[in-house]
């Protein structure tokens, strides 16, 4: 699980080429701004096997440690991990940060083949970014309790797996 959509790399990027929109700019403060509080609380459920923040190494390199970390691999698919909706747009616009390319540099032979959007994507560095929530299935029905009670539904995008070839597999 992730609480907070990706993408915040790239509307900083947009507003530093002077591209973002005033609602889009509003948007972004406002993630930044929102602590993730909600960490508390789900640190104390047993079942929460992995719990971390997403910041400047993107969503893959911080994945990425957490599997290395527990000797195991991660599925995801990309369709679920949630985004701010509007950066797709800005990509299209080019706006990337630098970051991107140089976090996929670091880590991505350890990841499956990517296209581009999704390595602008998952490798997106964040500010102030979500947590990256890794839970036993008997566990979810607290997670989730916890997630509600903080305004929070964030869908499941990824299942860990025992290692693999590659620390993580992304499903088109």
């Amino acid at each position: 699980y992730l609480t907070k959509p990706l993408g915040i790399g790239i509307l900083t990027t947009a507003q530093k080429k002077g591209l973002l929109s005033g609602d889009d700019l509003t948007l972004a403060k406002k993630l930044m701004l929102t602590l993730n509080r909600l960490g508390t609380d789900l640190g104390k459920i047993p079942g929460v096997t992995a719990l971390t923040d997403v910041t400047g190494f993107g969503l893959l390199g911080h994945l990425i440690e957490v599997c290395e970390g527990s000797g195991v691999s991660a599925r995801i698919d990309f369709k679920k991990v949630p985004v701010i909706d509007v950066a797709r747009a800005y990509l299209e616009q080019k706006c990337i940060p630098g970051g991107t390319n140089r976090n996929f540099s670091s880590y991505g032979r350890k990841v499956s083949p990517l296209v581009d959007q999704q390595r602008d994507i998952l490798c997106d560095p964040q500010t102030s970014g979500g947590l990256l929530v890794a839970v036993m299935p008997d566990s979810i029905e607290d997670v989730m309790a916890v997630f509600h009670h903080h305004g929070l539904a964030p869908e499941s995008f990824g299942k860990i797996i025992p290692k693999d070839d590659y620390v993580v597999m992304v499903q088109k």
